[in-house]
């Protein structure tokens, strides 16, 4: 391909000076004149091949400059590279402001606390806080977190050190996984700065909490007050119904009927025992009728039939009849005088089996089922014999459990009638102390949990204790520094790179152009 774009390119020059041959005579003159008109049309292309061709030899041979004047420039340029990157670099170290970091680490305990408060007849009082991690979907340090950030407690700290939100910074906060730790930290011109910056803000954090604790509880105690002033006007109404109550029917007692109460509740776990075995025994009948793929009914069906002689004797025969079958089948056609005669005997056998079917087991003549004699001849009855056995004696099992639940379940229902009937002034008294009551435990419980509440103030908010103090910075940060050692070797090393890739570009653009 060189060689042809090397060969239009002389031609191209031929054209390009016309006048470089002898004119011998008038009449060659005007030949040429016309090869010139013919040639017209090629000149675009050419002069495109000949850019191209520039191109290529531009980037394959360069600049006519000798090996050792190509040598110095190249080190000249990477000699001005490296100087310009490490001036900068040396630069920003010398202008950047000195930093000092002081570190410090908070906790949050894995274990929440409770309290438990019993008041006799009347109830009791729950307060608890629970571990801060018992939700997978929540993890508190990212609330704590982002009130770290928050501009409130930022421009707090600011105040608490007189100096300006800009000049204070915000802190950094990294959460390590699997733990309860918050570790922060923060920069300061000094170190006895980074240090007071630090402590402000650990102060700020924890009485932002203290204010955020203080203001839940308020709320809390304020929503139990004003359900208090409902739960009064319950208790008022109860006792007044049990008064008018007792007025107009007199005290019943509730002893004569706790005796009739125990002998349903009896009843009703009899009932309660007697439907979970129903269910044990129902469970393995089904595993069963799966295993052995059939039903009770159909299993009792298979061990009759398989326990007479007559029938065995018939199936014996089908099965010969049919291996016959099978076997003339692969040698003869359907109507060879063979496989007629024999499907004429195995019809007769069919019918005669489906005939002892119907008289074994519904007692009615006819065709029988189709899939029982399959299973006859398919199933091993012998192997599965136990087996459905054991099937039939669950499924009647089943049956008589079952009867008895539905005779004790109208025992139940006539018991509980007779305890409705003769009881209801008892029930109605019953009821009306149990409405005192609840209304009462329901208030004193509320009044409890209001008191108590206050002295669980870690349930929205959890404790936040300091593991590690701030600390005071013995030596400045060298981060920065590093990182700008790093951007200048990494610099560098890229200039290096392309001033080596520009060296060895020929050979390399020779191959690629050649392929």
């Amino acid at each position: 391909m060189d060689n042809v774009i090397e060969r239009d390119i002389l031609e191209y020059e031929k054209i390009s000076v016309p006048y470089a041959e002898p004119i011998k005579n008038v009449s060659k003159k005007s030949s040429n004149e016309a090869d010139y008109q013919i040639n017209d049309s090629k000149d675009n292309s050419l002069s495109e091949l000949a850019y191209l061709f520039w191109i290529k030899r531009a980037a394959l041979e360069g600049s006519k400059l000798t090996p050792n004047a190509r040598k110095k420039l190249y080190f000249k340029t990477a000699l001005v590279s490296l100087l310009i990157i490490w001036a900068s670099a040396f630069l920003l170290m010398a202008i950047k402001p000195t930093s000092y970091v002081s570190k410090w680490t908070l906790i949050l305990p894995g274990n929440g606390a409770g309290a438990l408060v019993s008041l006799d007849s009347l109830g009791q009082a729950t307060s608890s806080s629970s571990s801060p991690y018992l939700s997978s979907a929540i993890d508190p340090r990212e609330n704590y977190k982002a009130i770290a950030d928050s501009d409130l407690l930022i421009t707090s700290a600011a105040t608490s050190l007189e100096m300006p939100v800009a000049q204070l910074g915000k802190p950094k906060l990294k959460l390590p996984s699997q733990t309860g730790l918050m570790e922060f930290s923060i920069k300061g011109s000094s170190a006895k700065e980074a240090q007071d910056k630090a402590w402000a803000l650990y102060q700020s954090l924890q009485n932002l909490l203290n204010d955020l604790r203080a203001d839940e509880v308020n709320l809390r105690e304020s929503g139990i007050i004003q359900g208090l002033a409902g739960y009064n006007q319950k208790v008022k109404l109860s006792q007044d119904a049990i008064l008018a109550f007792q007025s107009e029917r007199g005290l019943v007692s509730l002893d004569q009927f706790k005796e009739l109460a125990l002998t349903i509740e009896r009843l009703r776990h009899n009932r309660v025992n007697m439907i979970s075995k129903l269910k044990g025994i129902e469970a393995e009948e089904k595993s069963l009728m799966l295993h052995l793929g059939t039903t009770a009914d159909e299993a009792a069906d298979l061990l009759k039939l398989h326990n007479d002689k007559f029938f065995q004797q018939l199936l014996t025969s089908h099965n010969e009849i049919l291996g016959k079958l099978h076997e003339l089948s692969a040698h003869f056609g359907n109507n060879h005088p063979q496989i007629t005669s024999l499907n004429a005997e195995e019809s007769k056998l069919q019918n005669a089996l489906s005939e002892r079917i119907a008289t074994l087991v519904s007692n009615q003549k006819g065709k029988a089922d189709r899939t029982l004699i399959n299973k006859l001849l398919l199933d091993d009855i012998d192997g599965r014999a136990d087996l459905m056995e054991q099937l039939i004696q669950l499924r009647a099992t089943y049956t008589g459990i079952n009867e008895e639940l539905n005779t004790l379940d109208s025992q139940i229902v006539q018991w509980e009638t007779r305890l409705e009937l003769s009881n209801d002034d008892a029930a109605k008294l019953e009821d009306l102390h149990r409405a005192h009551q609840l209304a009462t435990a329901v208030m004193t419980s509320a009044v409890a949990k209001m008191d108590v509440g206050k002295a669980d103030i870690f349930t929205a908010y959890p404790l936040l204790q300091l593991l590690s103090p701030p600390s005071l910075p013995s030596k400045a940060d060298n981060l920065a520094t590093m990182l700008l050692l790093v951007a200048a070797f990494g610099a560098s090393f890229m200039a290096l790179i392309g001033l080596s890739i520009l060296w060895i570009r020929k050979p390399l653009l020779r191959k690629m152009l050649t392929k």
